[in-house]
């Protein structure tokens, strides 16, 4: 089918500002790029717009963490590896307290 800028059949009327009061007219390529960065998609089959699936969100997620660059792994491990010594730390002194006193 033939679609206008709007997304719409070729051949609907839209007043003279080019879209009804009640609408709001945007092109359908700056819809899609809105529903993208919204993590939204339109599906065709049930003309409904729908949020990214489980799956999608969880490989975009992997996706984004394989490809961090080194700044950022850099800024994420220093303060994650302090807190794993500190957390080790006093896992091993309660581990001590234990095997002292058994």
């Amino acid at each position: 089918m033939d679609l206008d800028e709007f997304g719409n059949p070729i051949g609907t009327v839209y007043s003279e500002d080019g879209c009804p009061a009640e609408l709001m007219c945007i092109p359908k390529e700056t819809f899609n790029e809105m529903m993208i960065g919204a993590d939204m998609e339109y599906n065709p089959a049930t003309q409904t717009i729908e949020p990214a699936g489980d799956a999608e969100v969880l490989v975009d997620f992997t996706k984004d963490l394989l490809f961090l660059d080194f700044w950022t792994l850099l800024s994420f491990s220093i303060p994650l590896t302090i807190m794993a010594v500190y957390g080790l730390s006093i896992y091993a002194g309660f581990k001590w307290i234990q095997r002292r006193l058994s």
